[in-house]
């Protein structure tokens, strides 16, 4: 059985396992934005992707992120388990546009918010994770966004390289997080979170 389910979609599942006010967004959010809506912000290697279903059919994908890094949150915490929604599990196909997408070996910087059902997902969607890749140029590692079509294999490795005038070097990255971090969230709203959930996160931060 395949389902496809369109960004607008996804609100409406999410809403089966957290509140509306945590539901992840598809607004385009600045990195100030996804510092302050994330209650963790990870450097890491993902090191393990699977598939499962849920009680309602839906197909998860699953990943393990090895943490090398904290930039915000739980600095004792060693790995997380993210998950989004989409994959293929046993004849149960799940489409999803938007998504991030993971493989094994995977390095980057991933943005990570916990919905009210306890699964931890990336804020913004694809959004809320930056591959980590040398730029063959420099030599120095780059922060790459890349999200692939819902039917389209994914690689990190073949993620074509962006423009010289995109790239995005990931010392340029970690350094605004942790400026962010450090000055900490400034009262604003930020779309598809309450400022009760907002206040929760950035009061609560374990540095």
């Amino acid at each position: 059985m395949k389902k496809f389910l369109t960004a607008a979609a996804l609100a409406g599942c999410i809403a089966i396992t957290s509140t509306p006010a945590q539901a992840t967004t598809m607004i385009q959010l600045s990195t100030t934005q996804l510092v302050d809506a994330s209650d963790s912000i990870v450097r890491g290697v993902i090191t393990e992707v699977w598939t499962e279903e849920d009680d309602n059919g839906i197909v998860w994908t699953r990943s393990q992120i090895e943490v090398s890094k904290t930039l915000k949150g739980d600095s004792k915490r060693s790995a997380y388990i993210v998950d989004q929604m989409g994959g293929k599990f046993g004849g149960n196909l799940t489409h999803m546009a938007g998504t991030a997408r993971f493989s094994v070996g995977e390095e980057g910087v991933f943005f990570l918010e916990t919905l009210a059902s306890g699964r931890i997902t990336t804020v913004g969607l694809s959004q809320g994770k930056y591959t980590a890749r040398m730029d063959p140029y420099s030599r120095e590692l780059i922060a790459q966004r890349y999200a692939p079509a819902p039917r389209q294999a994914y690689d990190h490795r073949f993620i074509p390289m962006p423009k010289a005038g995109e790239k995005l070097f990931l010392s340029d990255l970690i350094a605004s997080i942790e400026d962010r971090v450090e000055q900490g969230w400034d009262g604003k709203a930020i779309p598809g979170k309450s400022l009760e959930r907002l206040q929760q996160i950035n009061l609560e931060v374990v540095r």
